[in-house]
């Protein structure tokens, strides 16, 4: 398409071209031919640059190594008419769909359905919806009423469709490769899904948890396929050590379109390196398996391995290449568990600081708490204390006068206290005892809080009637008494 539509001539110069652009046709061509009135609708809108900034691959149909013609190609500007601005229009999403060895391209609007683009693959594949399990969503499984707007999609993305109710049956001639896996028991156990999906699973998790990625490229029209294929690929020994310590992931180059689009995810995921020299490789020396292994900073190919091998050879490569992967993985694990026991030792120090610091806040609360309560009852004990003060200067003040000693109507009375000490006052008999529990509660023995008692016959005075009168209370002419806290 690009050359068609600028006139270059120079293949290479081409692919430079489109490698400096991402492999954005529009982009290279805007590049060449610049625009007088616009831009080239593109591939790549504005809603992409908002989702993420990823520039996307180029599908199958603009790769394609037939020259375009004016129903198959959007992009070439025949002449300036041909040329447009861009509307603004309902945001289409470009879907690539895999089932099997088919591929199906859809365009849709974003308030299509996930259940629409169902009925268009019921379709195109034959397949019932009820039998069809639609995956490679990013969010996960959708139902088949959600709304591709809401889930914020890419304008290109990649789906896969499995069908587990259906056995697969074996291709015709047309795809050798395929008959051949189908015929044979035993075949290795490709993954469903994208490179990058297949990447993930291989070189990201936990260092021991890591694998080799097997990239198994096959050409139709090599005269190697069929002999690989079924005598490599199928051999219990590969099938075996495959299955245990690789992610095995194939990809169709027999058409030119396929073959630019891995060139595409190659280079970015592996580099221009890896790109050209799968490029460089001809038709005849497929099959080619290249065993990658993840690094770091980046993922490296240990080896390509062409289809003109043996199995014996085969697996010494395959070998090598363990041994490479596992020396590296056990580096991984090492550094893995340093990190790990470094993180645990920083997680029990933070734990055991949190603790402390808990501790001591607890430990703070509680002495803010008891001095707090320390200060509340020495409050109190001092409102008390300054009551009971108050209560008994108002007794004292409110006492009558004590008597001359001079008079018959006199009575004296002598009080202990639980101190030892006596108080000793004169009343007169017709006093009544509430008077004498005053003098006392004045003295700070409170009616309440002590009793009065007799010596001997022992009496308690405070259980008689406050209203009687000394010389009733026989408390008449001298008596001794004593005082006794209330239990």
């Amino acid at each position: 398409d690009l050359l068609a539509c600028t006139g270059i001539d120079n293949i290479a110069e081409a692919i430079t071209l489109l490698e400096l652009n991402n492999w954005d046709l529009v982009a290279a061509i805007n590049g060449v031919i610049p625009q007088e009135n616009g831009i080239l609708q593109s591939q790549s809108e504005a809603a992409d640059a908002a989702a993420g900034g990823a520039v996307s691959p180029p599908s199958s149909s603009s790769l394609s190594s037939s020259p375009p013609s004016s129903s198959t190609s959007a992009f070439c500007p025949v002449n300036a008419s041909s040329r447009h601005i861009v509307e603004r229009q309902p945001r289409m999403l470009n879907f690539r769909v895999e089932y099997r060895q088919r591929t199906v391209e859809l365009v849709l609007e974003e308030g299509s359905t996930v259940g629409e683009i169902k009925q268009i693959l019921e379709t195109e594949l034959g397949i019932p919806v009820s039998k069809m399990q639609l995956k490679g969503w990013k969010c996960g499984d959708v139902s088949d009423s959600t709304v591709m707007r809401s889930l914020h999609l890419p304008k290109n993305n990649s789906l896969y469709v499995l069908t587990p109710d259906i056995a697969p049956t074996a291709s015709t001639s047309k795809n050798r490769h395929a008959g051949a896996m189908e015929r044979d028991r035993t075949h290795p156990m490709f993954f469903i899904g994208s490179l990058e999906a297949a990447s993930q699973e291989a070189f990201h998790g936990k260092a021991r948890d890591r694998k080799l990625l097997a990239i198994y490229l096959y050409n139709d029209d090599s005269v190697l396929g069929n002999v690989f294929c079924s005598q490599m690929m199928c051999a219990d020994s590969i099938v075996a050590y495959l299955s245990q310590n690789f992610i095995t992931w194939a990809w169709d180059v027999t058409k030119e379109a396929n073959k630019a689009r891995l060139l595409t995810m190659c280079t970015r995921h592996f580099g221009s390196v890896v790109t050209q020299t799968i490029r460089t490789y001809k038709t005849d020396q497929f099959p080619l398996l290249l065993i990658v292994m993840g690094k770091r900073t980046s993922n490296e190919v240990l080896n390509v391995i062409q289809g003109n091998t043996t199995v014996d050879e085969l697996m010494m490569r395959l070998m090598g290449a363990m041994e490479i992967f596992t020396a590296q993985q056990q580096e991984d694990i090492k550094d893995e568990d340093e990190r790990e026991a470094r993180e645990t030792v920083k997680r029990e120090q933070d734990e055991a600081y949190r603790v402390s610091l808990e501790a001591d806040r607890k430990k703070r609360e509680a002495q803010e708490r008891e001095e707090a309560e320390q200060v509340r009852l020495e409050r109190m004990r001092k409102e008390q204390e300054e009551e009971k003060e108050a209560i008994r200067l108002s007794l004292e003040q409110a006492l009558p006068p004590e008597p001359e000693d001079s008079g018959e109507q006199i009575s004296k009375l002598r009080i202990r206290t639980p101190s030892g000490e006596f108080l000793e006052r004169r009343f007169q008999v017709s006093c009544k005892l509430q008077v004498l529990f005053d003098f006392v509660a004045s003295k700070g023995y409170p009616f309440e809080e002590f009793k009065l008692l007799t010596t001997f016959p022992r009496r308690n005075i405070t259980q008689l009637d406050p209203g009687s009168n000394l010389m009733e209370a026989k408390l008449f002419p001298q008596e001794t008494l004593f005082l006794e806290s209330k239990e």
